[in-house]
């Protein structure tokens, strides 16, 4: 069973699993600090029965006007827990959230690997 809660700054300390996978982009310390303070509603983590992280989402809002939209700066799951669905229901919920923010859509860069 699979629980998601609101990201904490205590996660960053959990997530060697997640963030040593090298298709996974990180970060420093003080950019999910900020993702954190400015947008705490888009930054969500999920874990198992046991504690281990099985993937986070951070993003944002931004824009202006019909341009106001959410955006997903990171999404990320560990190659153990890829196939279960953990990143499309990370991806639901930030468009979830999105839309409770006014956003008319969600984007996502992806890069090349």
């Amino acid at each position: 069973m699979t629980t998601q809660r609101r990201f904490s700054p205590f996660d960053l300390l959990k997530f060697n699993n997640v963030n040593l996978d090298p298709l996974t982009e990180t970060y420093q310390m003080s950019f999910y600090l900020q993702y954190l303070a400015k947008w705490p509603q888009y930054c969500v983590h999920v874990h198992g029965p046991h504690g281990r992280s099985m993937g986070y989402i951070l993003g944002k809002a931004e824009g202006v006007g019909e341009d106001w939209h959410g955006h997903v700066t990171a999404v990320t799951v560990p190659p153990e827990y890829r196939r279960l669905g953990v990143a499309v229901q990370l991806m639901d919920l930030l468009e979830r959230v999105s839309e409770w923010d006014n956003g008319y859509f969600v984007d996502l860069f992806v890069r090349q690997s």
